[in-house]
């Protein structure tokens, strides 16, 4: 393990006998091979307001405070919570937004603290007890390509290791129980949501990267905490009952503000499915290597009609806006066809899927 400031790329140092490609560019590739260019080679700025921002802004209030709880001293959950909460108070102070009111503000505040309290009551105390490494990446080597995810943390377990990443709520997170064909159904053209795929592909990359640093034979597990999972007024949840949440979860309250803790865990479904995981991230690593970049060679019709819409990078893109302009027929973006009826967002299992494309990688 190493400890990296992000999944930031390698590709672009001195040329060496093994190529470093990160869970993030693959992927964000996934995603939109233009959207990986625009991100990883050819760096440019996203809009300030895009939702990718919002939601990496989100996410380093919530771990940046939770790794600190995780690193402090002291044996009492009590002393974690403060050093977190302390942490949190600087970080705040030090990349606050503009909102449009004083409300919302007061509100979010409360909103991740409660969240980073209720974590380190729910959990993350035991986490910190068996703290192997924090902020750090995990990575292996195959076919002459080093590949790396960075993770929050890592665990050990009573058997084995658990990494974990921590985001502000499991939106773009793979349902693992839909089925247990995700990755082939996507390669073969049956299922498109790339952003879940990509988001199996990271845990994908960190259990294996968890086997090669303890031992090849051992279970090891990845999983996705978001603290803030969901969120409301206290007395709303007072007047009425817990909502059921899709994953395991917990919950907790501060004064004002009740959350939500999710956690989703991908161990099983990286051993169901880790010979077509392993085809997938292939695949994507060859196109990344070889600069495949054009969106139009990989679903196209599809890519425009989810990716688009949030993408901080369309108004410099010239495939959207050869898109937007073309007099032939177009594929309607989701929301359209949400009003005309025409989308179809079940899974075989009849659960809604949640396909609208938002950030990747290091949201």
């Amino acid at each position: 393990m190493t400890d990296p400031n992000s999944d930031a790329p390698t590709n672009a140092e001195p040329a060496t006998e093994t190529t470093t490609i990160t869970a993030t560019e693959l992927a964000t590739h996934l995603v939109c091979p233009r959207r990986y260019e625009f991100r990883f080679e050819r760096p440019l700025s996203a809009r300030e307001g895009s939702r990718d921002r919002v939601r990496a802004r989100r996410r380093e209030l919530l771990r940046r405070p939770i790794i600190a709880g995780l690193r402090a001293d002291g044996d009492a959950a009590a002393d974690r919570v403060d050093a977190a909460l302390e942490r949190f108070d600087r970080h705040w102070h030090s990349s606050r937004e503009s909102y449009l009111a004083d409300e919302q503000e007061r509100y979010d505040e409360e909103a991740v603290a409660a969240a980073i309290e209720a974590y380190f009551s729910n959990g993350g105390h035991d986490h910190a007890e068996r703290l192997v490494d924090a902020d750090t990446t995990l990575g292996y080597e195959r076919d002459g390509i080093r590949y790396e995810a960075a993770v929050d943390a890592v665990v050990e377990r009573d058997r084995g290791y658990l990494a974990i990443r921590y985001v502000p709520d499991l939106t773009g997170i793979l349902h693992v129980s839909w089925s247990d064909s995700h990755v082939r159904d996507f390669l073969d053209g049956r299922k498109y949501y790339p952003r879940q795929i990509g988001s199996f592909v990271r845990a994908g990359v960190a259990i294996r990267g968890l086997k090669a640093e303890f031992g090849i034979d051992l279970p090891c597990d990845f999983a996705y905490v978001a603290p803030l999972a969901e969120s409301r007024p206290a007395y709303e949840f007072a007047s009425g009952s817990k909502s059921e949440s899709e994953s395991e979860s917990e919950s907790a309250s501060e004064p004002g503000v009740h959350v939500d803790i999710a956690r989703r865990h991908f161990e099983d479904a990286y051993e169901e499915e880790r010979l077509d995981l392993v085809e997938l991230i292939g695949d994507r690593a060859a196109a990344i290597r070889a600069g495949e970049t054009d969106p139009r060679e990989r679903r196209f019709d599809e890519i425009t009609a989810t990716a688009c819409e949030y993408c901080a990078y369309r108004d410099a893109c010239p495939d959207h806006l050869a898109a937007e302009v073309s007099f032939g027929d177009r594929p309607r973006s989701r929301s359209q066809s949400r009003v005309s009826g025409d989308a179809d967002d079940t899974t075989e299992h009849g659960q809604t899927q949640d396909t609208a494309d938002a950030p990747t990688g290091d949201d």
